[in-house]
């Protein structure tokens, strides 16, 4: 079986056990996109990589990379440990769900760099705010879903036409964004989500991450809002996007 080396950043999404005393790590690299790692040893106190290997890192590895198996871990080395995210439960949540979102993603190879950039900004942006993480998170998944060709538009209901944010009364899967009481009126059911008017201030306010910490949210909101942004990128991607981690908020 063809192999060789490359050397590559990536960042951990899931670390599974493997024997006694080895691992399966799921990065996501720069280069590459998703890759498959084993990480013989690296559970033994022994190993020089012991206790090295951390959920979210973000890492410069060297791999014997294979394209039909798992790869195998040669050399890896600490970028950021992204340690600030675990100073905080619900940072720790979203932090988790990105990851979750992104290993359930499929990514054209010309992509792999911004979405591996994405997720690291995402990463080190989170724990530079004080309050309203899930803010920065909604805005995240906002910008992957406008890399993946559907970004949800904000400025006017995208049936009417009307730029009046007064009226907007629900989100169009179908049309991409914001739709006006009137339309929605006459919208199936299944074609878009019906918001009040909480969520929609809440919607808005995310084409721009100002004054973050200034914003009540309720824990309706954040259920209602996670259930539309789930949603609309589970119609867009044609299967169901579960993100587990959420449930907890």
């Amino acid at each position: 079986m063809s192999q060789r080396i490359e050397k590559c950043n990536a960042i951990v999404l899931k670390v599974t056990e493997y024997s006694n005393t080895s691992q399966i790590i799921q990065f996501f690299s720069k280069e590459f996109g998703h890759i498959g790692v084993i990480a013989k040893g690296t559970r033994n106190p022994k190993n020089k990589y012991y206790g090295l290997i951390q959920h979210l890192g973000n890492y410069e590895i060297v791999i014997y990379r294979k394209d039909t198996s798992l790869s195998l871990l040669k050399e890896i080395s600490l970028i950021d440990d992204h340690s600030g995210l675990t100073s905080d439960f619900t940072m720790t949540v979203l932090a988790h769900a990105g990851a979750e979102l992104y290993l359930q993603l499929m990514f054209e190879e010309d992509d792999y760099k911004k979405f591996y950039i994405l997720l690291a900004q995402f990463y080190t942006f989170l724990p530079t705010v004080k309050k309203n993480h899930i803010l920065v998170f909604w805005r995240f998944l906002l910008r992957v879903a406008g890399f993946l060709g559907f970004s949800l538009k904000f400025r006017q209901c995208q049936v009417c036409g009307t730029q009046n944010s007064e009226l907007f009364r629900g989100i169009s899967f179908v049309h991409n964004g914001f739709i006006c009481s009137n339309c929605s009126r006459k919208r199936a059911a299944t074609e878009h989500f019906q918001i009040n008017e909480s969520t929609r201030k809440l919607l808005l306010i995310l084409r721009s991450l100002y004054n973050l910490e200034s914003f009540e949210i309720t824990e309706q909101d954040i259920k209602t809002i996670n259930t539309i942004l789930r949603t609309y990128l589970s119609y867009h991607l044609h299967k169901k996007i579960h993100l587990r981690s959420l449930e907890v908020l």
